[in-house]
């Protein structure tokens, strides 16, 4: 990915994902990652655990870094 599109990735968690998922669990969070995986299989290989420490990063900074 170029860095161009790293911060598109980032701003879309920020401004689609972190609202629903500011108030889950790390489980609840890994849970619906995996079932979204699940459903949609034609995902990259490592999409779901890099969109995973995306949002955890997000969670606990508290911003887009």
């Amino acid at each position: 990915m170029t860095q161009e599109e790293i911060q598109e990735f980032k701003e879309t968690i920020a401004t689609t994902i972190m609202p629903i998922v500011q108030y889950m669990t790390e489980e609840q969070i890994k849970n619906t990652i995996k079932n979204v995986e699940k459903n949609n299989p034609e995902l990259p290989e490592g999409f779901s655990n890099m969109l995973y420490e995306q949002i955890l990063i997000m969670k606990y900074n508290g911003r887009i870094s």
